[in-house]
């Protein structure tokens, strides 16, 4: 029986189905080994460690993000296109947006920033006031998609409804 060219490529995207599947906790070199069915010493010549394939996930998964959300900070009310498209992937992909977390660094990264940064244009904030409020909007978000996908929201009122209730809050804010 031939063996299996093993690639990088083989090894990230196995890593990001795991997450998928059974959360980022099971991304170990041996879950990811059994996966593919060899022997976890082959997988490090491929890469150095376990850390090194987490962040090949994160830009995978970052591709993955950057893609969901293109588009969306040209529209009529660009942080709440933002807002639903970002929830929608992070309550769609569970483990892939787990995955894309890690590593802020790398051609996706920086285009899923300067996506939410130009959603910010129209407030014509200062360089300094523009990061607060970027790291404040996306704090909020992950805050929402973290409660969503844990279950954390019990009460019988529409997710979509006090999403879009918290993106409007959040822009009075920004305009006072």
């Amino acid at each position: 029986m031939p063996r299996m060219q093993l690639t990088k490529t083989m090894i990230i995207d196995t890593a990001l189905s795991l997450a998928g599947q059974y959360g980022y906790q099971a991304v170990t070199m041996a879950n990811i080994a059994r996966s593919l069915t060899i022997k976890p010493p082959s997988l490090y010549n491929h890469f150095k460690n376990l850390e090194e394939i987490k962040q090949g996930m994160a830009e995978a998964a970052q591709k993955q993000l950057y893609i969901a959300l293109k588009g969306t900070e040209k529209r009529t009310q660009p942080l709440l296109s933002l807002a639903v498209a970002y929830v929608q992937f992070g309550r769609n992909n569970p483990g892939l947006y787990v995955s894309s977390l890690p590593g802020g660094n790398g051609e996706y990264a920086d285009a899923i920033l300067q996506l939410i940064s130009d959603a910010f244009l129209p407030y014509h904030l200062e360089k300094e006031e523009k990061i607060h409020a970027i790291r404040g909007y996306r704090s909020m978000l992950h805050g929402f998609i973290d409660l969503d996908n844990h279950d954390g929201f019990k009460l019988a009122v529409s997710l979509e409804d006090s999403l879009k209730r918290m993106i409007y809050i959040f822009e009075r804010g920004l305009q006072s």
